[in-house]
């Protein structure tokens, strides 16, 4: 048996390497992501950013009413502690938002979202809060607040909508 012809030989190997080429290529492809986002583009995770994106401006406008129709009746917030005593849930949030609102001016609030995961009916949103505000305390002169830290909003689907249940 005689080997096989040279441009054989060459021809394998140039077709085997372009596959293997085309392999590596395809599984490094980056998937699309919503603009200035770390979040995949789907309709389903622009829906939630869309919500999110909302209750920032509402933040920013200072708009309590606009804020909690976005928030669900079951709404709940461990803040993060065992403690019980800071605890929110939809009555204590309306409160909270109207009496600092009351005490803030010129906020800005930026939101870097980071990842959208859905477990059924409910979303997490994963995002860095960046936000700045004026804050007035009787008897003192306003003075700037920084706030910065890492967030996780939960949502609830409820119907054809998407309404905040923890992470305000």
């Amino acid at each position: 048996m005689r080997p096989p012809p040279r441009s054989w030989l060459t021809l394998t190997r140039g077709l085997l390497a372009a596959t293997l080429l085309s392999a590596a290529l395809g599984g490094c492809a980056k998937q699309k992501l919503i603009p200035n986002t770390k979040v995949p583009d789907s309709k389903l995770n622009r829906e939630i950013l869309q919500v999110v994106e909302k209750y920032r401006r509402y933040m920013e406008q200072l708009n309590a009413a606009g804020v909690l129709t976005l928030v669900h009746p079951t709404y709940q917030d461990h803040a993060g502690t065992a403690k019980g005593n800071d605890d929110i849930d939809y009555t204590n949030l309306k409160d909270l938002l109207r009496t600092r609102f009351k005490k803030a001016t010129k906020i800005r609030y930026r939101v870097e979202y980071r990842r959208v995961h859905f477990k059924g009916r409910q979303a997490e949103v994963d995002a860095y809060i960046d936000a700045t505000f004026v804050y007035k305390e009787p008897l003192a002169n306003p003075r700037w607040r920084r706030l910065t830290d890492f967030n996780r909003f939960r949502l609830l689907k409820e119907g054809s909508s998407w309404r905040f249940i923890s992470g305000l």
